[in-house]
């Protein structure tokens, strides 16, 4: 009995990253089929945040991470518009915080510059007579105003779903509830397929030309189905989740250990509040929310809200993918790396993205599919910008540029230099700032 044709590329993993490969397969004419071993985008992605951002805080120490992913999240802006909400953050100032105003606008000056990256607003300083008309739980003592900036909110399940919708149309297939026990090889050394385990546990074999593990924090388990190793420091993240809205306006609080923020951020019909920020200490399998990551939570936000309640409705958890890194857990980038096997290992027909954050899937996307189509021979160029989830032709795309690749990896391999650079550039901002305040 003949053999199927192998599909072009074989996408493991139903997150939005791997949602985004599929599309981008999909777009360029590839036959793509994406496998998941539980349902799309509920794992990873429905515990994230549901921001759509650049990264305010890696402002502080990896800014070119920040450029990228707001120079990104205009492209996501502009393809799922009709997905995305516009969220107001406001950011409390008060006596004896460890950053004072003059810090935090630099910050917020520093950020201006990349939200209208993204469609995003400039920020507004308000004195604490606004801030606490705008917010009035917030406690009044030592109060000293608030700084504004905005993000976008996305409901993260529904943006995979969308990105699966629009590969579909274009011809790409999608296996939820189908568990990948094995990578296919041929010659010893090059992957030509997976094997897997479908919902039924009948078992599968699917060829491709090129398998793209685009599992997020399982990228490493995968990998190890082909004798690799992919370095991974997962970050774990906890959430508590209302059923009401409590907030009339996102806000970024500064926990109660000063080390970190927390945010609260309403949501249609909820309120979320995190995310937490710790070593995960077992596999992203098993993680779950633990009491003093609830306590921490609750503890950072009663600081400011007095009355917020503590009983909620449920809580998330999930493992950020982080490269692996060396050093301080504040300096970790949340850049993204597509390893070309083939070249660092021998192992042909195989790619693995890994790192990354919610708000650049598509580029990280079209990054691991660019490599997929060199190996195919396939010549048809990345659309995903051009086109929305709903199929409509973008007429404008801004003409903003990436930050230079090779000052990026350089600065992503030495992470005090990278934590320098963002200073230098936040201490020439607050020279800047110092010299308009002074002029009035």
């Amino acid at each position: 009995m003949p053999q199927p044709k192998p599909y072009d590329v074989i996408v493991i993993g139903g997150g939005i990253t791997g949602a985004g490969v599929l599309r981008d397969c999909a777009l360029r004419g590839l036959t793509a089929l994406l496998l998941d071993k539980g349902e799309p985008g509920r794992a990873t992605t429905a515990a994230s945040t549901h921001l759509i951002h650049g990264g305010l805080r890696y402002l502080l120490y990896d800014r070119l991470t920040t450029h990228t992913t707001a120079w990104d999240a205009g492209n996501v802006v502009r393809i799922a518009g009709d997905m995305l909400t516009r969220l107001p953050i406001l950011w409390p100032l008060y006596r004896g915080q460890k950053h004072g105003p003059e810090t935090v606008e630099t910050l917020l000056e520093a950020y201006d510059g990349f939200q209208r990256m993204k469609g995003g607003l400039a920020h507004l300083r308000l004195g604490p007579e606004e801030t606490a008309r705008l917010v009035p739980g917030l406690k009044r003592d030592g109060l000293l105003g608030a700084v504004s900036f905005d993000e976008w909110w996305v409901d993260a399940v529904a943006l995979v779903e969308r990105n699966l919708d629009s590969a579909r149309i274009a011809g790409a297939k999608v296996l939820a509830r189908t568990t990948v026990t094995g990578l296919l090889r041929e010659d010893g050394n090059r992957v030509v397929g997976v094997s897997a385990e479908a919902a039924d546990g009948s078992s599968l074999e699917l060829r491709g030309r090129v398998v793209i593990n685009a599992a997020g924090p399982w990228v490493d388990r995968i990998g190890r189905m082909a004798g690799l190793e992919i370095p991974l420091r997962l970050r774990k993240g906890t959430h508590i989740v209302y059923n009401r809205p409590l907030v009339p306006a996102g806000l970024l609080l500064e926990a109660c250990d000063a080390q970190r923020h927390v945010f609260v951020i309403p949501f249609p019909g909820g309120t979320l509040v995190g995310p937490t920020d710790t070593e995960a200490s077992t596999g992203p399998d098993a993680l779950a929310a633990g009491p003093e990551e609830l306590s921490y939570l609750l503890d950072s936000v009663k600081r400011f809200l007095p009355d917020f309640p503590v009983d909620f409705a449920h809580t998330t958890t999930g493992a950020r993918p982080i490269l692996g890194q060396s050093g301080s857990e504040k300096l970790l980038s949340r850049e993204y790396e597509i390893y070309d096997h083939g070249r660092g290992s021998g192992i042909e027909g195989f790619l693995t993205v890994a790192g990354g954050k919610m708000s650049d899937f598509r580029l990280m996307a079209k990054d691991a599919v660019d490599l997929a189509c060199r190996k195919l021979g396939h010549l048809e160029a990345c659309t995903t910008d051009r086109f929305t989830l709903g199929g409509v032709a973008i007429p404008v795309i801004p003409d903003f540029r990436r930050p230079w690749r090779p000052l990026k990896r350089f600065l992503r391999g030495h992470p005090r230099l990278r934590e320098l650079y963002a200073l230098f550039w936040l201490g020439l901002g607050f020279l800047a700032h110092l010299a308009r305040r002074l002029v009035g």
